[in-house]
């Protein structure tokens, strides 16, 4: 399937071995756009040593408990009987096991995060019996990246799908396109998606024949906020405004350094006494600094604003900047940011304040 790659088949075949000598237990995780469905579709297919359960779960906002459970278990061929609140983890991993007692199961959850917190809990503590036990069943349960993960699965393992390497990406381009494209444009598209299977994807199919071909020029940007929030999906939907705004201020702070994160203070007086805390889910802090648990999540925030309200973040971070330096640079930077037509005495500024600045 395009977008597994061969580093992400190697991992999958190296998890499906294990289930020879023992269970093995996986959350897979991402940003939006990762390719987490494609990487559990893959180990399914690829399983041939004993039977495969495999269900997508619902949406368990309005659902009973267990029903996530219960579904599984219909999955699966086994009734839903004995599975009470108190018991049904026990309950999943004695099912498991017996099961499992002829040839290895894989039991495959897609977005497992979407099902009822008790039948969150039911399978998290089954998965951790099966690691303690040695049954041989394994377990591939995919989770976002941009959220953190549940309380019921934060104890299990994590495999965390990275971005594709440039060379992979470029041969997802080859593939897609059938060789047809320029290589200036195979390039662009390869910088454009930073790894993302899914924008990669979108950025080939916005492309004309001729654009493919390097005929036409290219849409600048390459990876506009549609195309971004096109992979994001839902992630940024029912946004509070104080978090909105928050994460639209982090994303421009990050947007100006270069950097993954940025200086946490420096966010929240620049985004206001409104600022939410805690943070958005969004967001993690570490050290003083800020950065998002999914970087295309970043982007699609800054990207998917109106230029007017860009305008505003980068104000509120040059306004909080004072001194010389680093600091300096920086907030000319983002005032350079707000302007919307020629500024020669901002751009001197910025270039002088740049020579002066200290490198690194």
């Amino acid at each position: 399937m395009t977008g597994q790659t061969t580093p992400r088949r190697q991992a999958v075949h190296r998890l499906l071995d294990g289930l020879s000598t023992g269970g093995d237990v996986r959350v897979v995780t991402g940003e939006p756009g990762c390719g987490r469905t494609a990487f559990l579709e893959y180990a399914a297919g690829s399983f041939r040593a004993g039977p495969v359960w495999r269900v997508r779960a619902d949406p368990g906002r309005a659902a009973p408990p267990l029903s996530g459970l219960h579904t599984l278990l219909r999955t699966a061929g086994r009734t839903a009987r004995g599975t009470g609140d108190g018991t049904a983890g026990e309950t999943l991993f004695d099912v498991l096991r017996a099961a499992a007692g002829a040839s290895p199961l894989l039991v495959c959850v897609d977005d497992a995060h979407l099902w009822d917190a008790a039948s969150r809990a039911a399978l998290g503590h089954a998965a951790a019996r099966v690691r303690a036990t040695g049954v041989r069943a394994g377990l591939l349960l995919t989770v976002p990246g941009h959220r953190p993960v549940d309380r019921e699965l934060a104890a299990l393992p994590v495999l965390r799908l990275g971005p594709l390497a440039p060379g992979d990406a470029a041969r997802v381009v080859d593939d897609v396109t059938g060789g047809a494209v320029d290589p200036g444009v195979r390039e662009e598209l390869v910088t454009a998606a930073e790894g993302n299977p899914a924008l990669l994807l979108a950025l080939i199919h916005r492309l004309s024949p001729a654009q493919l071909a390097g005929r036409r020029a290219l849409p600048r940007p390459l990876a506009d906020g549609e195309a971004l929030a096109k992979v994001a999906g839902g992630c940024l939907t029912d946004v509070p405004p104080d978090r909105a705004g928050l994460l639209l201020t982090a994303a421009a702070a990050v947007r100006a350094t270069g950097e993954p994160d940025a200086d946490a203070d420096l966010v929240r007086r620049a985004a206001g006494a409104g600022a939410p805390r805690p943070l958005p889910e969004a967001l993690v802090l570490a050290e003083g600094r800020l950065r998002f648990r999914s970087a295309l999540l970043g982007r699609a925030v800054y990207a998917g604003a109106p230029p007017e309200r860009r305008r505003a973040a980068h104000r509120a971070l040059a306004a909080c900047l004072t001194g010389t330096g680093a600091d300096g640079v920086l907030a000319l930077l983002h005032r350079s940011w707000t302007v919307t037509g020629a500024a020669p005495a901002l751009a001197a500024a910025l270039a002088a304040a740049a020579a002066l600045a200290p490198p690194g």
